[in-house]
């Protein structure tokens, strides 16, 4: 019987389960939240995970389009995180994210699991 070599990282964890070599990079951007919805994230097509953080003091809310409200939307309080990812939500992790929140000047951190396209 032939023994198969132990991953030594997730990179080849992952290419051992899928066949192919899959490069990520991180991407982080923090945005700036107030009283009037603003687009978060920048790789929506090319991401396959991503993980939001309100640093701010009171809640964001996250949403699918500039009519997210703060009555409509995925409720984040104040140092709570989020995270979507493609295996367990599908296309949702690739579509673009707006947020909005009840008070000026909230922080929002926002970091996207990005294909490379390098083999």
């Amino acid at each position: 019987m032939r023994e198969i070599a132990l991953p030594q990282s997730a990179r080849d964890l992952i290419a051992y389960y899928y066949r192919n070599i899959i490069e990520l990079r991180p991407n982080e951007t923090v945005a700036t939240v107030g009283t009037t919805a603003v687009k978060v994230g920048s790789f929506a097509r090319q991401r396959v995970a991503v993980l939001f953080c309100n640093n701010g003091t009171v809640a964001i809310y996250l949403g699918f389009s500039p009519s997210v409200s703060t009555t409509q939307g995925i409720q984040l309080a104040a140092a709570q995180t989020v995270s979507f990812s493609w295996p367990w939500d599908g296309e949702l992790v690739m579509q673009d994210f707006w947020a909005i929140s009840g008070s000026a000047a909230q922080s929002l951190y926002c970091l996207e699991s990005v294909l490379t396209g390098n083999t």
